[in-house]
């Protein structure tokens, strides 16, 4: 592992740039979820929180990460967790940005959805390892967004939260992501639904892969789902049979039995 030169020595457990490479790819974490991205290293997942919570101080103390306390709903439950993100100069040292980093100034809105789009990595990566498939492909945003022509000449640009090709033995399977928290109007989610409709039709996705991905609709709550697939079901003209609105819960037998209602 080769780090980069101006790495504090101090720092120079693998665990340390792996966790400052996970905030990198996410963005925003709690503490769970990084013990979480890192259970391999460790015996069990009491160990791995409580070494997980000693590294993230020490990146801390030496201006690597920087932390944030916040109430945050959902799959947390309204408790009060601890939100890691990369200082400007762990920014910096993971990725080359010189952008300022300014997380504090985020909304709670924002830094739940964030947390969620984590929260479906995660799943992702530990769902993939006790069934044997392999994620061939994830790629969070802006990297899954897709840009194409409008019917008006204009160029639109589709923002799926996350894209990811899930393979197996017999067969690959292409998603879009998108981790809703309820905070939205239904007929908002609708015309998310025909964004991803109109770029179906330009055939961009399914000539790059020879098919187009199942859209995916992360809920909060078993309401929630049951909402927006009322909505999707009865707005007329939508093809429905792009979209799957499922809870947390539904993930695994997602990927387990692929997209196909």
């Amino acid at each position: 592992m080769n780090l980069p030169q101006q790495w504090p020595t101090a720092l120079s457990h693998p665990i340390h740039w792996r966790l400052a490479g996970g905030l990198a790819r996410f963005r925003f974490a709690t503490t769970t979820q990084l013990a979480r991205d890192t259970a391999d290293l460790y015996r069990n997942a009491r160990t791995g929180v409580r070494q997980t919570i000693r590294h993230l101080h020490s990146l801390e103390n030496h201006g690597i990460i920087q932390h944030l306390e916040r109430r945050v709903g959902g799959w947390q439950g309204g408790s009060s967790v601890t939100i890691w993100a990369l200082t400007t100069t762990g920014a910096r040292l993971t990725t080359g940005t010189r952008a300022r980093q300014r997380p504090g100034l985020l909304s709670t809105t924002f830094l739940e959805h964030q947390l969620a789009i984590t929260e479906i990595r995660i799943r992702l990566a530990e769902i993939t390892q006790t069934t044997g498939q392999t994620i061939a492909q994830l790629q969070g945003e802006p990297d899954c967004w897709r840009t194409y022509p409008a019917a008006s000449g204009m160029q639109r640009t589709l923002r799926p939260d996350l894209a990811a090709t899930i393979t197996s033995q017999q067969f690959t399977d292409h998603y879009f992501f998108e981790a809703d928290r309820a905070t939205e109007n239904p007929a908002r989610v609708m015309r998310t639904c025909w964004q991803y409709a109109a770029y179906k039709t330009t055939g961009r996705e399914q000539h790059a892969t020879g098919i187009y991905p199942a859209v995916i609709w992360l809920t909060p709550t078993a309401e929630r789902r049951e909402q927006l697939q009322r909505y999707i079901d009865h707005e007329h003209g939508l093809p429905s049979y792009l979209f799957r609105v499922i809870t947390m819960d539904g993930l695994e037998t997602l990927i387990r039995n692929g997209p196909a209602p």
